[in-house]
């Protein structure tokens, strides 16, 4: 079973499109705004630096979300249905790009100019990473589901309250002493990840829970409770989060770390929900969207490697932030952001044309989609 509803579609697509959006110009102006216009004395960084500590963990919601509704929306079992092998290679396939994009050499398999340095760059775990083990995550979720007999939601509660409790003390260990560099990346920051597994997997998950409502209540969608209770939801959060550092500041001693990561990943989820109610608003209040919106939406992952590899490089290419990083003024950066944005919705154009060739389809066509 497909997503129906055309309110449904719009609401993801929303989600998606603004997601990648908002990743696209963050990488941007990160990679271009010169140190000394990063000041929180302006009013317009700090509104974009806010912004932009949750596009992340938006991106990886929306991710989660639509993989769990369209795994669900099958009516197979599990062992046979075709999402769970689609879901296993989508996965996999994510990891493999999020290595190859900081593949260290172009000799490919001759590493004897490789430095120790780079090593640790290939091994840095970033969103694709972290994107791909949470839909293995959500796949192993559903089959503990069905073969034990357990509500999915449970499962991924329980799995979240683990990763709630434990990321703290996981942060504060040195794991390079007990594991090789390219594991110990997947569990903390110190080593130069970006999206380690601890915390970032609940942001997927949470994603998943809402993917896994929409599924189980069909109708809810098209009632205003839905959006409301949404953005009553995030509020609630956010509210927590603001009382957490409350009382933190009233605190002194080792429990202080605790407190600001929790708070800190209720922040996260609260903004994100709040984000997943305006938009499921705007799904009620108009029937259709731009297709370039629809478009953007349904090639993250396209759109993702195409700029990733624009700003910052790969083996064959160096990159824009080799030769301009951090060297643009204020109105630069928005230029050279809204450039980059263009670009991006017009390789969507192009290749939403190119789809319609049935000489080309098998590249670019319905069954070649890897989406995020």
């Amino acid at each position: 079973m497909a997503i129906k509803t055309n309110n449904r579609i719009l609401y993801i697509d929303l989600l998606r499109a603004f997601a990648v959006i908002m990743m696209i110009q963050g990488h941007t102006v990160d990679t271009f705004l010169a140190d000394e216009y990063r000041s929180m004395d302006s009013t317009g960084y700090s509104i974009w630096l806010t912004l932009r500590g949750f596009t992340a963990p938006i991106f990886m919601f929306a991710a989660g979300l639509i993989f769990t509704y369209l795994l669900r929306a099958d009516t197979f079992t599990f062992l046979s249905n075709p999402r769970v092998k689609k879901g296993v290679k989508r996965a996999f396939t994510l990891i493999i790009i999020g290595y190859l994009l900081r593949y260290p050499t172009y000799r490919i398999f001759d590493f004897t100019y490789v430095s120790q340095s780079q090593w640790d760059i290939f091994f840095t775990v970033d969103a694709l990473h972290l994107i791909g083990f949470g839909l293995l995550t959500i796949i192993m979720s559903v089959f503990f589901a069905k073969r034990m007999h357990f509500s999915l939601n449970t499962i991924l509660i329980s799995f979240m309250f683990i990763l709630f409790l434990v990321s703290p003390i996981i942060a504060k260990i040195n794991w390079d002493s007990f594991f090789p560099h390219y594991i110990s990346a997947y569990l903390y920051t110190k080593n130069g990840s970006l999206f380690p597994l601890f915390p970032w997997l609940i942001y997927v998950l949470s994603g998943a829970l809402l993917g896994n409502y929409l599924y189980k209540n069909e109708g809810a969608y098209f009632k205003k409770r839905f959006s409301f209770s949404l953005l009553s939801i995030g509020a609630v959060l956010l509210t927590s989060a603001f009382l957490i550092y409350t009382l933190e500041n009233s605190l002194e001693g080792v429990i202080n770390y605790w407190l600001d990561s929790t708070a800190l990943i209720l922040l996260r989820i609260g903004y994100v929900i709040l984000v997943c109610g305006i938009m499921a608003f705007i799904a009620r209040k108009f029937n259709s969207i731009p297709q370039l919106i629809k478009d953007t939406g349904t090639n993250t992952l396209l759109l993702y490697v195409v700029h990733v590899v624009i700003l910052y490089g790969c083996a064959l290419f160096p990159g824009f932030n080799k030769f301009y990083g951090k060297s643009f003024t204020g109105a630069q950066t928005i230029f050279a952001a809204t450039i980059m944005l263009l670009l991006m919705l017009g390789l969507v154009i192009v290749v939403e044309r190119f789809k319609k060739h049935d000489k080309i389809k098998f590249l670019f066509g319905k069954n070649a989609k890897v989406m995020l």
